[in-house]
């Protein structure tokens, strides 16, 4: 392989990795903007929608999505809410 098409090829590579990192970057700022979704971050603290109980500061991830997505379970009434303190899973609604 030629020094040109090696060339040709990094290019090609870091082209596409920058443009995926991007891609990833505008999700993160769009979730948090919006105050929703799967992306985002929240630096504020949350509370329980149900009764008001404050979120802990260290969380235990009690099952998979609350693992890679943020959330919690509230301690007092079991209700589980996500990263914003919207109502998810089965008791939502």
């Amino acid at each position: 392989m030629s020094d040109d098409m090696a060339m040709v090829v990094v290019m090609v590579v870091v082209g596409t990795l920058f443009l995926g990192l991007l891609g990833l970057g505008t999700l993160v700022v769009r979730d948090t903007v919006r105050r929703r979704g799967k992306w985002g971050v929240n630096p504020r603290p949350i509370e329980c929608p149900n009764c008001g109980e404050p979120a802990p500061v260290v969380r235990k991830p009690a099952n998979r999505r609350q693992m890679l997505w943020g959330g919690a379970t509230c301690a007092e009434c079991g209700q589980e809410y996500d990263k914003w303190g919207d109502p998810v899973g089965a008791d939502a609604g």
